[in-house]
C-alpha cells in the first residue's frame, strides 16, 4: 500500500483555500495510481467525510471530486495525527535529504507500503517531521526544490513506473 500524505504547514486554525485546493490536486493522482490519501495535522476536520464534502463544494478540479469522493468511498481518505505503522515506512519528500537518510528509487520499489509526506506550503515539511521521517526521498536526483503539487506528480509517477515496471500500461509517448 502506498500513501500520499500531506502535512498542513499553513494556519492550523483556520481552513484555507490552499487546504482545499491542494487536496482536490492531489485527489486525482491517487486515484489514478490506486495511492491511498492521508491528510496530517489538520485539525479543522475530525471525520473524512467532512473533507470531502468541503472539498467537493469548493472545487471543479478532479471532475468537481469525483475522484475524492471515489477514494473516500473505497476506504482511500485519512485523518491521521500520527504516522501509524499501518501506512508502512515514512518517507519524507525533500529537496535536501539527510544523506544518513536518503532512499533510492529501487529501494523504495522493494517496500510493502510506504507513506511518503509532503509539506503543504513554501517552508516545505517542518523539521521535527523529518526527523521522524525513517527515510529521505529526493526525486529529482539533482536536489532541485519543487513546488508541492509538482512533487506530488513527480513522485506519484516514479514510484508507480519503478513497481510496475516500464513496459506495463505507460504510454508510448516518448519522454525526453
Amino acid at each position: 500500500m502506498i500513501t500520499l500524505c500531506l502535512v498542513n504547514t499553513y494556519d492550523k486554525l483556520k481552513l484555507h483555500e490552499a487546504h482545499l485546493r491542494s487536496i482536490a490536486r492531489i485527489a486525482p493522482i491517487c486515484y489514478a495510481f490506486d495511492f491511498h490519501l492521508a491528510l496530517y495535522d489538520f485539525p479543522f476536520w475530525k471525520k473524512e467525510e467532512e473533507v470531502v464534502k468541503d472539498v467537493c463544494e469548493y472545487t471543479t478540479i478532479g471532475e468537481g471530486g469525483r475522484y475524492l469522493r471515489e477514494l473516500y468511498e473505497r476506504g482511500k481518505v485519512h485523518i491521521i495525527d500520527s504516522f501509524e505503522s499501518r501506512f508502512g515506512e515514512v518517507i519524507a519528500t525533500t529537496s535536501n535529504p539527510e544523506e544518513s537518510k536518503r532512499i533510492s528509487l529501487e529501494d523504495v520499489a522493494e517496500l510493502r507500503s510506504a507513506i511518503f509526506l509532503f509539506g503543504l506550503g513554501r517552508k516545505g515539511l517542518p523539521k521535527d517531521v523529518l526527523k521522524k521521517a525513517k527515510y529521505h526521498f529526493e526525486a529529482t536526483g539533482k536536489n532541485v526544490s519543487l513546488e508541492t503539487c509538482t512533487a506530488i506528480g513527480v513522485v506519484a509517477a516514479l514510484i508507480w513506473v519503478v513497481r510496475h515496471g516500464r513496459h506495463k500500461n505507460v504510454s508510448k509517448t516518448r519522454i525526453l
